[in-house]
């Protein structure tokens, strides 16, 4: 073989090395830039105001998980990630199969069992969001927040006393743990234990004065223990506080706020004060429910305003 042949060959030979080498660069490139992007993603879903998100948050997240999971889809948490977007959309039925992918990739990805278990407590499939938060203690680290999730799913399922002790669990695992105290004490209010739920909301507010939820929760303990000007100073309290898009868009407590105000003040045969926080509570978009006569003894304002407003 001559000399221009060996070189020939030589280059035959090396040039398919260059080029695997060239997309390895490229694939990890792009695995890099999914990690940027899965990144963008949850920082958003980490930094919620209730564990809530504004619309458009909630769509920007999800268009970056979009683009991680286009680059590399074969890590477990960007599509866990996927599904807890959907969660916060409340687009349940997306959500599912989602974190069932983050599953299938990885069946040690806890936080996609409680995902799981989150989806089917709020499309009331008690029995099978109870099974999932059962897997997801499997993650010691996790069980602070599955314990609160089972609090939640217990109220909802109309087991009140599961649900404290839940909650209880959560609060012993984290002593600050401000959520825990916050829900502990809305279970207490349904049981009309109305002393003991102030304590729980009391222990929320100290842990965050900026509580909206837990201030306008005392103020509705007060206001059935009768203690009717300090639940109005705490009505009143909540009002002033503004946590921005992302509670606004997914909490109602300033309209209920105004029409706990006007219910204080007739309360207290103060009919004047008590109309104009009525009409201010149907003008915020307070929507009243003929089960609340029943359950909280809350009369519709509309018809409160026609029968004692001028």
């Amino acid at each position: 073989m001559n000399q221009i042949q060996l070189r020939s060959l030589f280059i035959f030979i090396i040039t398919p090395i260059i080029i695997g080498c060239g997309n390895l660069k490229n694939n990890q490139l792009e695995k890099e830039n999914a990690e940027d992007y899965y990144q963008r993603a949850f920082n958003i879903l980490n930094n919620t105001s209730h564990n809530s998100l504004s619309n458009s948050l909630s769509s920007q997240a999800l268009k970056y998980i979009n683009k991680a999971i286009e680059l590399d889809s074969k890590k477990s948490k960007y599509h866990r990630v996927k599904g807890s977007t959907y969660i916060h959309r409340k687009e349940y039925e997306i959500a599912f199969p989602n974190f069932e992918k983050a599953i299938e990739l990885d069946s040690t990805n806890y936080l996609a069992w409680m995902g799981l278990g989150i989806a089917y407590e709020n499309t009331s499939r008690f029995e099978l969001a109870e099974e999932n938060y059962l897997k997801a203690l499997n993650d010691v680290e996790l069980s602070r927040t599955v314990y609160f999730n089972f609090g939640l799913l217990y109220r909802k399922w109309g087991k009140y006393n599961l649900s404290i002790e839940s909650y209880d669990h959560a609060i012993q695992i984290s002593p600050k743990y401000r959520g825990a105290y916050l829900n502990r004490g809305k279970v207490k209010l349904d049981l009309k234990r109305y002393t003991e739920a102030i304590k729980d909301f009391n222990m929320a507010i100290i842990l965050d004065p900026t509580d909206k939820v837990s201030i306008n929760n005392r103020g509705l303990a007060k206001f059935y223990l009768n203690n009717f000007n300090e639940a109005i100073d705490d009505f009143k309290r909540a009002l002033e506080i503004n946590l921005g898009n992302s509670f606004n868009e997914n909490f109602d407590v300033d309209k209920y706020a105004y029409n706990n105000i006007a219910n204080s003040y007739f309360a207290m045969d103060n009919r004047a004060e008590a109309c104009i926080y009525w009409n201010k509570a149907v003008k915020s978009g307070y929507k009243y429910q003929s089960k609340w006569k029943e359950e909280y003894n809350i009369d519709n304002p509309v018809e409160l305003i026609k029968k004692y407003c001028d």
